[in-house]
């Protein structure tokens, strides 16, 4: 049926395939993340907890994923509550509300290296971002015109190609960047405090010169009648 097929693509293409394209080397620490999630009450995540916990069992009814593959099942079977039909899409509510929550959700994770707790919202809008990098094409067209636009008004240029569907950067990114902005900082303090020792210099000299001059003055009016 067009149904059971949307909704198996939607579950392996995204849920499954996509994810893992988008997160890349945070795919375990979302998936560690959902299951932190669900422990903490997130009924969304919960309700399709029990839906899988019920599917994957043996003939003697034993469950049989782990925690990793629980989540992956999660994520997957989430992807097939979005899709769209008349669109063929993945199409939360409030998409682009859930998808800041998922990239926010990646700064924090992956630049503090915390394992944080996902809800469901959260997963909504990671499977629409995971959807939207693997379209690709219509994406970076848009992208591309909105960064010429800011450029354009003179928008700092890193603002101007931020794109959310790329990964936010590592740790070692996240400390080499901190490293280079803070001997930015220094070379900066080094440079205004020769720039101020100069001045300073100046002025002295000129102070000095006008005591100078001055005490010329008075020594030819004392000395000069």
């Amino acid at each position: 049926m067009p149904d059971t097929l949307a909704q198996t693509l939607a579950h392996e293409a995204v849920g499954h395939y996509g994810m893992r394209k988008w997160l890349g080397a945070e795919w375990p620490t979302f998936m560690r993340g959902i299951q932190n999630g669900a422990k903490s009450g997130d009924k969304g995540l919960q309700q399709l907890q029990t839906h899988i916990r019920q599917t994957y069992v043996d003939g003697k009814g034993n469950y049989q994923l782990s925690a990793r593959q629980e989540s992956d099942e999660i994520a997957a079977y989430a992807a097939e509550e979005l899709i769209c039909y008349q669109t063929g899409t993945l199409r939360p509510d409030r998409a682009w509300q859930k998808a800041f929550l998922a990239t926010r959700g990646r700064l924090i994770r992956e630049g503090l290296l915390l394992d944080g707790s996902i809800s469901r919202e959260e997963l909504e809008g990671a499977l629409f971002l995971a959807a939207k990098h693997m379209e690709a094409g219509p994406w970076s067209k848009a992208q591309d015109r909105i960064s010429t636009f800011l450029a354009s008004w003179g928008i700092i240029w890193p603002m101007a190609k931020f794109d959310p569907l790329k990964r936010p950067p590592t740790y070692q990114e996240s400390m080499e960047l901190l490293r280079r902005a803070d001997q930015q900082v220094k070379d900066k303090e080094e440079r205004a405090f020769l720039w101020n020792g100069l001045v300073g210099i100046v002025c002295l000299v000129g102070l000095v010169a006008a005591i100078g001059l001055m005490l010329f003055g008075v020594a030819q009016m004392i000395f000069g009648r």
